[in-house]
């Protein structure tokens, strides 16, 4: 069953979804908002699960899971970077979902009254999938991101001869594809990127082959390991 009428209230009601978190983020001080380099990631998850339980109202095509996952284990391995531990990730998605429930409520009163409760599980239970399977990668790159560092010379660790992290990208990539590899490197999706840019997901795909190719990368990750610096 589909429910439009509410996934396009939904829709237009992004913005408000994102600043109610990121208010309530602050509220519990948590490093997800209040830290700078934290937030965008934080902020762009949060707004491709939204999408996920709009997609899934509207009965559109979902979006593609896999990059879903590679995404989010470039999350993971930022926060590990960072510092941040991940229970507070776990928090935010109890925060995301308390943040959105006042418009969630007000989004299917644009649905029939018999439609209502159906279209509230449908968004409870698409939620729940769509982060527990970005929570799940999340932890996979955060471990994968500790792993590394442990395997790390101790000079390295020390400061003494690490190379420094997302400080340069490689200079045989061109003016977009730096563009495009930053984005990535954000975790966002390459329909995300496509939106941001202004271009065709398609040309997305297409910079990010040669983004590989020029790299010798094979995922993402591998390749915002080698332009950035590994974490």
């Amino acid at each position: 069953m589909h429910y439009p009428a509410a996934a396009q209230f939904l829709r237009t009601a992004i913005p408000d979804v994102i600043r109610s978190y990121q208010a309530a983020l602050r509220a519990v001080h948590s490093p997800l908002a209040m830290r700078k380099e934290a937030w965008p990631t934080c902020r762009d998850q949060a707004r491709a699960i939204v999408e996920d339980c709009i997609t899934a109202l509207a009965g559109e095509q979902p979006s593609d899971p896999v990059e879903a996952r590679r995404c989010s284990r470039l999350v993971g391995a930022d926060h590990a970077l960072q510092g941040i531990a991940v229970a507070e990730s776990v928090r935010a998605v109890e925060i995301l979902w308390n943040a959105m429930q006042p418009i969630l409520r007000t989004a299917v009163q644009y649905e029939a009254s018999a439609r209502r409760t159906s279209a509230l599980l449908e968004i409870s239970t698409v939620f729940r999938s769509s982060t527990g399977n970005r929570l799940y990668a999340g932890v996979r790159g955060y471990a994968d991101a500790v792993n590394r560092a442990s395997r790390m010379p101790m000079s390295n660790k020390a400061g003494g001869s690490a190379a420094p992290v997302r400080t340069a990208v490689s200079t045989d990539l061109s003016g977009r594809e730096r563009e495009v590899l930053e984005r990535v490197a954000r975790a966002l999706t390459n329909g995300q990127i496509a939106r941001e840019l202004g271009i065709e997901t398609a040309t997305v795909k297409r910079h990010l082959n040669n983004i590989y190719g020029k790299l010798q990368a094979g995922s993402r990750i591998d390749a915002v390991n080698k332009a950035f610096g590994r974490v």
